[in-house]
């Protein structure tokens, strides 16, 4: 049961991750925003699994003329061409998204503070909370801006002014499996207006009697981006 959960979790955690912001709130918020959620904008991603070329895809985001509100805060909506939709809010130099994924037999909705385009390099902010998969499992997934004010190429357009955001999580119930690691080397890359144009991500899970090597890249595909 247990392996069976700490592979959903590192499945689940590369796209959201929930819980107590810990650190102080920027004051700086950034003149142009790391996001746009202007109706009828679209972005196009192309998603690589190193791994399995099978799971390789090409989906559409698209920013749609509804609002929700969820966790005191009201989310822009998005569809998303192969999944559920995706919602997101921006306060001050905040960003937040709040997205549904399941794990087993369990729906799960998780908020996740992601980028703070204020924060200073070298900031981070901690995120801990508990998910219930039949048994309660606690996470803690960390955010670090390791770069910013990038000129980064993707693909072949150049973009500026972009944040590099370094993410890591930890599981404390691996400690009681002996024998058991986790190492994570996820790097998000978010330019003014785009929102993110990359995404780098490697998670290597070993318990007894299973071994999870995941490496996936997501970028922005040029010319397929709509605003």
């Amino acid at each position: 049961m247990k392996k069976t959960i700490l592979a959903c979790i590192t499945a689940g955690f590369i796209l959201v991750s929930c819980g107590k912001d810990d650190a102080p709130t920027p004051i700086t918020p950034a003149a142009e925003k790391y996001m746009s959620i202007t109706a009828g904008n679209s972005w196009n991603y192309a998603f690589t699994d190193n791994n399995n070329a099978s799971n390789n895809r090409n989906y559409t985001l698209t920013s749609t003329s509804s609002d929700t509100t969820a966790a005191g805060k009201t989310y822009h909506v998005f569809t998303h061409s192969g999944a559920r939709n995706e919602y997101y809010n921006i306060t001050g130099s905040d960003y937040y998204t709040l997205q549904a994924f399941s794990l087993g037999a369990t729906d799960t909705t998780l908020e996740n503070l992601y980028l703070k385009d204020g924060a200073a390099v070298n900031t981070s902010w901690d995120q801990n909370y508990t998910i219930n998969v039949g048994v309660p499992v606690g996470v803690t997934v960390t955010n670090k801006i390791q770069e910013k004010d990038l000129t980064k190429t993707v693909g072949a357009k150049t973009y500026t002014g972009v944040i590099h955001v370094v993410t890591t999580f930890s599981i404390p119930t691996l400690a009681t499996l002996p024998g058991s690691s986790l190492t994570t080397d996820i790097h998000y890359y978010y330019a003014p207006k785009y929102g993110m144009i990359q995404n780098d991500a490697k998670i290597d899970l070993v318990v007894p009697a299973l071994t999870i090597d995941q490496h996936t890249n997501t970028q922005i595909k040029l010319g397929t981006t709509n605003f």
